[in-house]
């Protein structure tokens, strides 16, 4: 009676080592594009933090796919992913309200009037009248 759960046992085992065999080399490799394309777009200055942690997630899975750890360094490249495209959101959201910014101030400063005429000219007059 007690050999009947073996073999399903055996098997559940044997699954769960055949979805943790396969290293996640496309996800790193996407990873790291995804963190370059961050640096190109200047995540260093505007989202330092997100593209640090991206960073050292990568590196903490590629130690995990060193060590056989398929599944976990799968899911840590999978948060790592996650904080590279943040950096290039921040970056590019950043970077887009800057350039906002000095459009406001380009139209404020051709809306304000001009005076054409020398100041010296504007006080002399406003004495003499």
């Amino acid at each position: 009676m007690m050999k009947h759960w073996i073999i399903p046992a055996v098997l559940l085992l044997m699954m769960g080592a055949c979805a943790s065999t396969k290293p996640p080399s496309q996800q790193l490799t996407q990873l790291e594009t995804s963190i370059k394309q961050a640096e190109q777009v200047g995540a260093e200055n505007y989202a330092p933090l997100e593209l640090r942690e991206a960073r050292k997630k990568l590196e903490k899975a590629r130690e995990l796919v060193n060590e056989g750890e398929y599944e976990e360094a799968e899911l840590v490249a999978e948060k790592a992913m996650v904080d590279a495209e943040l950096a290039q959101i921040k970056t590019l959201s950043s970077k887009s309200q800057q350039a906002v910014d000095q459009l406001r101030e380009s139209i404020r400063v051709r809306s304000v009037p001009h005076i054409s005429y020398p100041l010296s000219l504007s006080i002399s007059a406003a004495c003499s009248g």
